[in-house]
């Protein structure tokens, strides 16, 4: 049962509905969470997509700084100029990598070069950088993050310097975005250090800093406040440590492995994967069986609804089953680093992932429940630093593309970028937006807006992986807007407060939610505001508002209140989106 102030078609005052009438006001008013009647069966069985490979295109040539075309670091995408197409942003570099000058570049989802940039405002960049993509400020416009000699640079979205930073860095760094104390506005992990989004350093961690500086954000224990994870160092918002591992530095991840609501970290060691509480206790130990080992990726590779790790090493990549156990191996060869990332797609929609990983010489994709290749592409080589491939619905045609870094200085022949797509569009959809190394899919909106509540990241169960519009396993979420609440005491004004009740009555969570308010003419529809939601679970509901309506908002037919109004999610039901209120409320 819910609480009600008013139904939506009496205009009564809300002191008649238990507020104190000496305080006339609706405000401060917290709808009561319900659980909605749960849809049976929400489940769709996909039409599994073929498998057949294809270039779309390659960037190889900067034209304005010729010969800075290697890329040994991971490239990152999303829309940096609101032009509706998403665009990569890397590091490149020329001659023998690390150790040189680097210089960013921005290519658009076409193929074509944007811009490039040397040593803005002085900063020499980082070669072999990590870049990180995000609307800092909550502006519209998002902010690219990359590491410098001395620290850390914010470029805008055409490449100009916003601020530097002295701060503790190297060349392989990775920052991370998130915003802390969900305000706002974001902050820059790298590392154990964390910086403000004007640039100022906000504080400096002493233990660990993660492989390469490679920290990120997360609500560990859903207070409001995001942790930093930096290796084998938890520290909490400012700054100070809350839990060191009894093991040494290394990179990490994280995910809720016994799906008990609380989550648990993976910690990636020499040769070794290990998985912790928060408790401090490890709950087990696995040898990778192979020298290295880098980022960790996390996702549901077998389809059997709980989470493995998958692992690079120097001669193998390693998933390990949920329970520690060794799910498969397969032969590669990165005898350069032996510490690159992967990423995982379920491309065919039969609700396993695949894994999309590089080394020295071949571009693999490997089968997530039994490690079968589906592709060993050889057009691909790499000195190998801690790069991985990511994956995004490059050009917004409803399939995904691999985006994939290449260099020759060391292997092969191939350097810059390669985008790979189905030969017949028939890879499932993916996001258009994969912003930064440490990737989770709650951390970061499609528009590179960064959550200013709490995302609810356990939703996903995953980290490094893709498929936000294709839920492992074949459960489908189902969106209702349910009867709204009003408050009518300001009709004195011509204005009604309403909240909205958004329910997914299916079994699998949505991110990225938008609820529209449309004014109805007969068969002409027009758009009032667009509302919007970071996630919603499955069996739950959020509600939304207040939201003041008045009399204009409403057309002769009534304002209907739609959520995903543009079907960017796959349901089980696709008919019962929406509300309609039919006449203004005051009246």
């Amino acid at each position: 049962m819910r609480a009600r102030i008013a139904p939506v078609l009496l205009a009564v005052a809300c002191s008649e509905y238990g507020f104190d009438g000496e305080d006339p006001v609706c405000l401060p008013y917290d709808p009561a969470p319900y659980e909605p009647v749960v849809t049976p069966d929400c489940r769709v069985e996909p039409a599994v997509g073929l498998f057949d490979p294809v270039v779309e295109w390659r960037w190889r040539d900067n034209p304005t700084h010729p010969g800075s075309h290697q890329v040994d670091a991971q490239p990152v995408v999303a829309d940096i100029n609101a032009d509706g197409t998403p665009d990569v942003v890397f590091a490149a570099f020329e001659g023998a990598g690390m150790g040189t000058e680097g210089a960013v570049v921005a290519v658009s989802g076409t193929g074509e070069t944007l811009w490039s940039v040397r040593a803005p405002g002085g900063a020499v960049i980082s070669a072999t950088s990590g870049v990180a993509i995000g609307d800092l400020e909550g502006d519209g416009s998002p902010e690219i993050l990359v590491a410098s000699w001395q620290g850390l640079v914010c470029l805008d979205h055409t490449g100009a310097l916003e601020w530097k930073v002295e701060v503790q860095s190297d060349d392989l760094a990775m920052p991370a975005i998130a915003d802390l104390e969900f305000d706002g506005l974001a902050e820059v992990v790298l590392g154990r250090t964390v910086i403000n989004h004007d640039g100022t350093k906000r504080w400096a961690g002493q233990a660990g800093m993660g492989r390469g500086v490679s920290g990120f954000a997360v609500d560990l224990d859903r207070d409001g406040q995001q942790e930093v994870v930096a290796g084998n160092t938890v520290y909490d918002s400012a700054g100070d440590v809350r839990l060191e591992l009894a093991a040494g530095d290394g990179w990490s991840a994280v995910a809720d492995f016994d799906r008990d609501g609380t989550p648990e970290i993976v910690l990636v060691e020499y040769g070794v994967v290990s998985l912790w509480g928060l408790d401090g206790v490890r709950r087990w130990r696995a040898p990778l069986y192979d020298n290295g080992g880098g980022a960790p990726t996390i996702a549901d590779f077998d389809g059997d609804g709980v989470p493995e790790i998958g692992v690079a090493g120097m001669s193998t990549y390693t998933v390990v089953d949920t329970d520690g156990a060794l799910l498969w191996q397969n032969g590669i060869s990165d005898f350069s680093s032996a510490a690159t990332g992967s990423s995982v797609f379920d491309f065919e929609g039969d609700g396993a992932a695949e894994v999309v990983y590089g080394d020295e010489h071949t571009l693999w994709i490997f089968d997530g429940a039994t490690g079968t290749v589906e592709l060993a592409w050889e057009e691909h080589s790499s000195g190998t630093l801690f790069e991985y491939p990511v994956i995004v619905d490059i050009d917004r045609d409803g399939s995904a593309e691999i985006v994939v870094a290449s260099n020759d200085f060391r292997h092969g022949e191939a350097h810059g970028i390669t985008v790979i797509g189905d030969r017949t569009s028939s890879w499932a959809p993916a996001r258009p937006i994969w912003n930064q190394h440490a990737y989770y899919i709650a951390n970061i909106g499609d528009d590179a807006r960064v959550p200013p509540s709490d995302p609810e990241w356990p939703w996903t169960n995953s980290f490094r992986a893709g498929n936000a519009l294709t839920p492992v396993g074949f459960d489908r979420p189902d969106l209702v807007v349910g009867a709204p609440d009003v408050c009518t005491w300001e009709c004195w004004d011509d204005r009604a407060e309403v909240w909205i009740p958004v329910e997914n009555r299916g079994q699998a969570p949505v991110g990225d939610l938008d609820v529209a308010l449309i004014a109805l003419d007969g068969p002409d529809e027009r758009t009032v505001r667009v509302e919007s939601l970071p996630t919603l679970r499955a069996g739950a509901t959020a509600w939304l508002g207040p939201i003041s309506v008045r009399p204009e908002d409403f057309g002769p037919d009534g304002l209907t209140i739609r959520v995903d109004a543009d079907a960017t999610w796959a349901e089980c039901d696709e008919a019962n989106n929406a509300h309609t209120i039919t006449v203004f409320p005051c009246e």
